[in-house]
């Protein structure tokens, strides 16, 4: 099956987003031992737990003015999607949302996408890649950690009802070296031809 990542991504492809499946399931959390001096996280079992982040809010809407969308296709259906952000004043390039499709995740599809990051993330001379995930969220952790991300903080208080039980985790890597282009393999629209996608990522 051949995924396309368009770049170029106008008002009927976000709302299309509605359609993404964010959904994950896990077993275990990352439970957060708060200390005087610090935080401690301890892999725990759990009962199944899922969780499904909704992108209708803020992102099909169109009111969050990010630099850079992407949104991969499999067929007519989205199966991953990607937003970032720099911020100038601390050199950052913000992922504000990843998603992959849980039937197309451990196929590369988090690696491609975090590779647009990466190239805007050297265009604009950024220190680092930063990024949000959840303590529930232990698989894309371990994405993130084979992407080579580290993680850089947490937050306990950072979510209001119902995800008020989870806690935030910030991760970041180091920008990645690289030409400061679009790779050759884009076409002009901005849309990318991934039909085997490869690697750790997703």
């Amino acid at each position: 099956m051949e995924i396309r990542i368009r770049t170029v991504v106008g008002p009927a492809e976000i709302a299309a987003l509605a359609g993404l499946d964010t959904s994950f399931s896990t077993t275990s959390v990352y439970r957060v031992a708060v200390r005087e001096d610090g935080f401690g996280l301890s892999e725990t079992p759990v009962p199944p737990l899922s969780r499904r982040y909704d992108l209708t809010e803020g992102v099909t809407a169109g009111s969050r003015p990010w630099d850079l969308y992407a949104l991969a296709v499999a067929d007519t259906r989205p199966v991953g999607f990607m937003a970032t952000t720099y911020e100038r004043w601390n050199g950052r390039q913000v992922v504000n949302e990843l998603h992959v499709a849980p039937a197309h995740r451990r196929r590369g599809l988090a690696r491609d996408l975090l590779g647009l990051v990466a190239v805007t993330a050297r265009e604009n001379g950024a220190r680092e890649i930063w990024l949000e995930t959840q303590n529930v969220n232990i698989a894309a952790v371990r994405a993130y950690r084979r992407l080579g991300f580290a993680l850089t903080g947490i937050d306990t208080t950072r979510y209001l009802p119902p995800y008020d039980d989870e806690v935030a985790l910030f991760m970041s890597a180091p920008v990645p070296p690289g030409p400061t282009v679009v790779p050759p393999f884009a076409d002009p629209t901005g849309a990318q031809s991934l039909a085997d996608p490869s690697g750790d990522g997703g």
